[in-house]
């Protein structure tokens, strides 16, 4: 019995590399807002270092800013600042190359780790 719930304890503690998101269609809903007319031929390119998760969340807030952009100014201005709250925390930055024609979902210090890297360098 002890060997049991020790498996069942490993199987717990053990995270899933499967993605939990729908990164086919999350992406197919951000290409239909963002490589449209003069960005038709441009591509996206997703660090692979980045969460496969993080980065679909990111493509999702970022269409789903574009999209709140047509609604009031408070509501866009809201949802803008909370996406940007999240991607910091994800630690992405959505990036343009236009001599590559490419948007880059690239991985970032978050400005948490970097006030806490200061605050360390100030006061030890």
């Amino acid at each position: 019995m002890r060997k049991r719930s020790e498996a069942t304890a490993k199987q717990r503690k053990t995270p899933s590399k499967k993605p939990l998101l729908n990164h086919k269609d999350i992406l197919a809903e951000w290409s239909k807002i963002y490589l449209v007319g003069d960005f038709s031929d441009w591509s996206i390119d997703i660090d692979p270092s980045i969460n496969l998760d993080f980065a679909t969340i990111a493509l999702f807030l970022d269409y789903r800013t574009a999209k709140a952009s047509g609604e009031t100014t408070d509501v866009y201005g809201g949802f803008k600042k909370a996406s940007l709250l999240v991607l910091d925390l994800l630690e992405i930055q959505i990036i343009e190359e236009p001599e590559a024609k490419t948007i880059r979902l690239v991985k970032k210090e978050s400005s948490r780790i970097k006030d806490k890297k200061l605050a360390e360098e100030i006061w030890g």
